[in-house]
């Protein structure tokens, strides 16, 4: 019997390729990403101040009366009523500031890195490459759509497979030399759209590429 003890199988890491923290691509859309920040910020400063001024608005008067209620020599407020309400409102807003920036830089690129993605498929199809899938993070928003934008990729590779098989039986029957070089420059056009080439040997059956979401 061998001595030798079963291999364990190896973990599988948790973030899989995506690089640390540290190093990785927040903003990959300026525009987008610095509107929806602004917006947060706004939202965030718009409500501290309010709910600052009717706090103010409601406990002024309380705060005035324990002071004229418990009189004791020597003891001061160390703030005045309009002193305490400027520093709540720094307080609330510098506090704002760090949680609504961090939280915003991560929710926007979840938006904006799909996006980007997208916005680069679509480039890929416009220079005449075919041969890929679209893929998002499983975090990502707009997850439902590389299904989607994957359905019409294959469809139309479907399509151009198709023609691909019928531009070669042009090719085959007929006997001018003409038609058949153009049904041959039709045929391989077809063919590096969606990936075949030479090496090939001329196969349509060539997995597309699947190209993940690589902005991080």
């Amino acid at each position: 019997m061998s001595n030798e003890s079963p291999s364990k199988p190896k973990k599988k890491k948790k973030w899989g390729n995506r690089p640390p923290l540290h190093k990785r691509q927040y903003i990959v859309n300026k525009p987008l990403q610095y509107r929806f920040m602004g917006l947060l910020f706004a939202v965030w400063f718009a409500n501290s101040v309010f709910f600052t001024i009717v706090l103010y608005l409601i406990f002024e008067g309380n705060i005035n009366r324990f002071y004229d209620l418990v009189p004791k020599e020597g003891l001061y407020p160390l703030l005045t009523i309009p002193a305490l309400l400027l520093s709540a409102v720094a307080f609330v807003s510098v506090f704002g500031i760090i949680v609504i920036g961090i939280m915003s830089l991560f929710v926007s690129n979840q938006i904006a890195g799909p996006l980007h993605r997208a916005k680069m498929s679509m480039n890929r199809m416009i220079s005449g490459d075919w041969a890929f899938n679209l893929q998002f993070r499983e975090t990502d928003f707009l997850i439902d759509y590389p299904p989607v934008f994957n359905a019409m990729l294959d469809d139309l590779r479907r399509r151009a497979t198709s023609d691909i098989e019928d531009l070669k039986a042009i090719e085959s029957a007929s006997s001018d030399d003409e038609v058949v070089a153009l049904a041959r420059r039709m045929r391989e056009n077809k063919e590096a759209l969606i990936g075949i080439g030479a090496e090939d040997g001329g196969s349509s059956g060539k997995e597309p590429e699947a190209v993940p979401a690589a902005v991080h």
